[in-house]
């Protein structure tokens, strides 16, 4: 599961339910509070006794997991927004999970596009993914499948879950107005209608997806993936 918590838009008791209703095995959180990570720790710990929290607002990240961790760092690709990368032991199998949110892309001239260092910073987490198969890379990429760089991601090895075993358009932003929208605060806790999917669930050979979806809102800006995944052992 991936999920963008909203840098606290989403309720931490609300969200620790979801969390235990959703039943995820391995959970990457982004722009992960302080008051939501307090509430995972203590409320969690007997679901998820695996926990690297990194809760710095916009730039945090949370990783959950069932399973032991057997490596666990940030990864310093991009000024101020660590990525999350650890290694975690399924059944004797060594899996890598990369917890990720890129700077959104800005408008250069007359495009929109990421830039040089966001771009480094996908390169190198992608690259990060393939050396170390299997692995899964979980986040909010603020890109859509229009984006370059989902193409470059498929071309490297990568697979999309929700492209691969979704159905429908997977939309998951906006479910309401974020923190960072420069629009009148009374407006944020009206509900919006999705129209772009931004959160992925990436996974390298010899894992494959046999299903993904959205989950339910737990109040933050965007709505969670979650994909069941398999390991080939053939």
């Amino acid at each position: 599961m991936t999920y963008n918590v909203g840098n606290g838009l989403a309720d931490p008791e609300r969200l620790a339910t979801l969390l235990q209703e959703t039943a995820a095995d391995i959970v990457g959180l982004q722009e992960l509070a302080a008051v939501q990570a307090e509430v995972l720790d203590d409320l969690l710990a007997g679901v998820y006794p695996y926990q690297l929290l990194v809760p710095s607002g916009f730039s945090g990240k949370g990783l959950l997991s069932r399973f032991p961790f057997l490596h666990q760092e940030q990864l310093q690709l991009y000024p101020g927004r660590p990525d999350l990368r650890a290694t975690v032991d399924v059944s004797g199998i060594p899996l890598g999970v990369l917890v990720v949110h890129p700077p959104p892309p800005r408008l250069r001239g007359s495009r929109i596009t990421f830039d040089a260092a966001t771009l480094a910073q996908l390169d190198a987490l992608a690259d990060l993914a393939i050396e170390h198969a299997p692995s899964v890379l979980l986040g909010d990429f603020n890109m859509t499948r229009r984006n370059p760089r989902h193409a470059r991601f498929m071309a490297a090895g990568l697979a999309d879950a929700f492209a691969m075993a979704g159905t429908g358009r997977g939309w998951t932003l906006p479910v309401r107005l974020g923190h960072a929208a420069r629009f009148n605060h009374r407006l944020q806790g009206l509900p919006l209608r999705p129209v772009a999917r931004v959160d992925y669930i990436w996974y390298t050979p010899p894992l494959h997806a046999e299903a993904a979806w959205v989950g339910p809102d737990a109040g933050s800006d965007h709505l969670p993936v979650l994909a069941r995944l398999a390991l080939s052992t053939g």
